[in-house]
């Protein structure tokens, strides 16, 4: 895996912008519209199932049917081709590229309070860039290959 690779998938903070679910090129996108296609017209069958089966469960496809219609249409290209659409007040794409850096941990005022991340995603955010400090960037990259975005 080359630089580019990773910095392709990679957002400058460290998260992993082709594992969010508003990538245009995501799993989670690419999972939904496949799921949507599969499923067809299946609110005109969640209906008679509900009645046939007396599962209410059915009752509740319209409220999984937009949830799904949400995940398959965000269409978000990454932090480093356009600013976040999920965090709009996100400080760490104009912070990176006016300090002209790759990722976060490689800036000396690390950590710092420009992310203007809330107290959760801040904490992630550190621990992301600690890990790539003590483990480096490649091996980083690997393991999100391997788990998903939200654990």
């Amino acid at each position: 895996m080359t630089t580019e690779q990773i910095k392709s998938s990679l957002a400058p903070c460290g998260l992993s912008c082709e594992k969010c679910f508003a990538h245009v090129d995501g799993d989670i996108r690419r999972y939904s519209l496949n799921l949507k296609e599969k499923l067809g017209n299946f609110a005109i069958y969640a209906k008679r199932y509900e009645t046939l089966l007396g599962d209410p469960v059915f009752k509740k496809y319209p409220d999984f049917q937009e949830m799904l219609d949400y995940f398959a249409s965000e269409n978000c290209k990454g932090c480093r081709n356009e600013q976040c659409k999920l965090f709009k007040n996100c400080g760490v794409r104009g912070c990176h590229q006016e300090k002209q850096i790759d990722f976060c941990y490689q800036c000396e005022e690390f950590p710092c309070k420009r992310t203007n991340f809330d107290e959760s995603l801040y904490k992630a955010w550190v621990r992301i860039n600690e890990i790539i400090i003590n483990e480096g960037i490649e091996k980083y990259y690997e393991k999100t290959l391997k788990r998903p975005r939200y654990v």
